[in-house]
């Protein structure tokens, strides 16, 4: 998990959406829309402990590229689509399922397409982060997909993604990965090169030496020693939905 309880932020009057997923399933969301918009869209998906008020933030700071970002909660189907706590409960991490966050994903992508037209993203921060990259080997539609510090391991009811799940992705990449990782090996940045060149796929691998798990994050909120970093990825960041990426 990238951000723990020591994080605390005003929820302040989040409106939450409801939508609903293939099952039937109801699932909260937040909608951040960007003051200066460039036509892009993004659903953002959070860390294994959901739609808390930290990721509802990062939302917004996300809409500062100009994309309007849309976050959703994991866990409609187990604490209900309305307003939720804002603690990490890990017994409620217990039923994550990563083909339902897929299900989800695309009715997420679907409302996003009902408001306006223009090319849609995924990205997500930790197992978030491996979400988005999943959502990438899917026929959704995606312009691209963004996997902050992408955790692939083994979380709730689903297993780890096998090390060459990158050679399924067919939409443009970028990853950000912390060289001092100790939750992402650089195994998993290296398959990923390398699945994604064998195939064609354009993509931006970046690597922030010293960096740990959920750097950016821990910057954002005000955490010393990222600045750096944490600039240099939301540049990444922002030239990718901005259409600008530089591929490998």
């Amino acid at each position: 998990m990238c951000l723990d309880n020591e994080i605390q932020v005003a929820a302040e009057d989040d409106p939450i959406i409801e939508l609903t997923s293939a099952d039937g399933s109801r699932f909260g969301a937040y909608l951040a829309e960007a003051e200066q918009p460039n036509g892009a869209r993004l659903v953002l998906l959070p860390d294994v402990g959901g739609m808390r008020a930290p990721f509802r933030d990062l939302a917004r700071r996300f809409a500062r590229t100009g994309a309007d970002v849309l976050v959703i909660d994991y866990y409609g189907r187990t604490l209900g689509p309305a307003g939720r706590g804002e603690e990490y409960d890990p017994e409620t991490a217990e039923a994550f399922d990563r083909e339902l966050v897929l299900a989800d994903v695309t009715a997420a992508v679907a409302y996003l397409r009902g408001l306006k037209d223009g090319p849609v993203f995924a990205g997500g921060f930790c197992i978030g982060g491996a979400n988005a990259l999943y959502a990438g080997t899917a026929d959704l539609g995606l312009a691209g997909v963004i996997g902050i510090c992408p955790f692939v391991g083994p979380m709730g009811v689903s297993k780890a993604l096998p090390e060459d799940f990158g050679a399924a992705i067919r939409v443009p990449v970028l990853g950000v990965f912390g060289g001092a990782d100790t939750e992402v090996p650089s195994s998993v940045h290296e398959n990923l090169a390398r699945d994604l060149a064998k195939s064609g796929v354009p993509h931006r691998i970046e690597v922030f030496p010293g960096q740990p798990h959920g750097f950016i994050e821990w910057d954002h909120f005000g955490r010393d020693g990222h600045a750096e970093a944490a600039e240099k990825a939301w540049e990444a960041i922002g030239a990718f939905l901005g259409g600008a990426s530089a591929a490998e």
